[in-house]
């Protein structure tokens, strides 16, 4: 399942579009450690080990992830966690071929959050190979001002689930939470947690009950500010169809055209600083809020982004961008993939505005 997974990974257009991780989240291990006190893989489901996955899946031109948790267990499958065990689990990872690592923040009663990362950060740095290490205690701790000296990339908010209250959620701790300065940098990114892009029933629902139930709008929001905020682009969509007693690669329509959005893709996978809000001034105020991230080629990326019950109407001042006065910029409808002409100081010209519908995101790219 796991090596036809990876193959499923170029045969539905992720390797295409971009997308070169791979990783297994909780419940690869198996629920004891090996006679010396390493963790192993799941004796049953993987009989031959975890470096004959890793192996197959770097083989491919992809990198390759695990999960562990800084506690005793992890948190879904009461696994062995990394706690007292830093440098066993750090060498093993890098014996495997491991490239990234999540480590989560279950069972750890009493124990410290920058002490306990900064652990399994040295010991990973002790084993020589290159791993990047993503901190994930839910933002809890104010990850922002300490993870980057520790990590490539720290969970800023707490667990996202496809609902369109936990996607709303999401998106206002990551903007009223984190100041803009420390919001994300390359080798230290912000991680808004898994998308959930269209996964309805077909993906293992949250708490074993809870499946994803967002409309398609919610799903390309959830995309497009993830993107803009400069979030790690973590898909869970199954890549399997197993239904009709084998299984193929598959995604759906709706999938296909969220995912495989290059145009969206490439807003998220620029250098420069995270996305901001630039209007309203106060996250609180009602109406329609303008996102915006100027990217490395000189053009911007802004996000018009409803995420109340009913259609706002709208605009862009290019001034927000910091550009001056009399400044023209051609713009482009990401979602749409259709130019929608130059304009000067602001889009829509001076005196219109555009509508955007509930819970829905404009995407747009303007080029000077």
């Amino acid at each position: 399942g796991v090596k036809a997974s990876a193959d499923a990974f170029f045969d539905v257009g992720l390797y295409a579009a971009g997308y070169r991780h791979f990783h297994l989240d909780d419940c690869w291990a198996d629920p004891q450690r090996n006679a010396s006190g390493f963790l192993q893989a799941h004796r049953m489901r993987f009989p031959d080990g975890m470096k004959p996955v890793a192996d197959y899946v770097r083989a491919k031109g992809l990198t390759f992830g695990l999960y562990t948790c800084a506690g005793k267990f992890t948190c879904k499958g009461n696994l062995p966690g990394s706690k007292d065990h830093w440098e066993q689990d750090a060498a093993v990872f890098a014996e495997w071929g491991v490239d990234w690592v999540k480590m989560d923040w279950c069972f750890t009663d009493g124990m410290d959050a920058r002490e306990s990362y900064a652990n399994m950060s040295a010991a990973l740095n002790k084993t020589g190979r290159p791993i990047h290490f993503n901190t994930c205690e839910w933002g809890n701790h104010e990850p922002w001002k300490w993870a980057p000296r520790v990590a490539q990339s720290f969970r800023a908010t707490g667990d996202h689930v496809g609902r369109w209250w936990s996607t709303k959620r999401i998106i206002k701790n990551r903007t009223v939470n984190i100041p803009n300065e420390l919001a994300g940098k390359p080798y230290g990114w912000a991680d808004m947690d898994f998308l959930q892009t269209g996964n309805y029933e077909q993906a293992a629902p949250v708490g074993g009950t809870l499946h994803a139930n967002m409309t398609p709008t919610e799903y390309m929001t959830e995309f497009s500010m993830w993107a803009i905020l400069a979030s790690p682009l973590i898909v869970t969509t199954p890549l399997l169809n197993c239904s009709m007693g084998s299984c193929r690669a598959s995604i759906t329509d709706l999938q296909r055209k969220i995912l495989l959005n290059t145009e969206i893709v490439d807003i998220n996978q620029d250098v420069t600083p995270p996305g901001k809000l630039l209007w309203p001034a106060s996250f609180k105020a009602p109406g329609l809020k303008a996102y915006g991230r100027l990217l490395s080629d000189g053009s911007a990326a802004v996000a018009l982004y409803n995420e109340e019950d009913k259609p706002r109407d709208g605009f862009v001042d290019f001034s927000w961008l910091g550009w001056p006065k009399g400044t023209s910029a051609l713009v482009r409808d990401l979602w749409a993939h259709t130019d929608l002409g130059v304009v000067t100081d602001r889009f829509p010209a001076a005196g219109a505005s555009t509508s955007v519908e509930a819970h829905g995101t404009m995407v747009l790219r303007l080029r000077r």
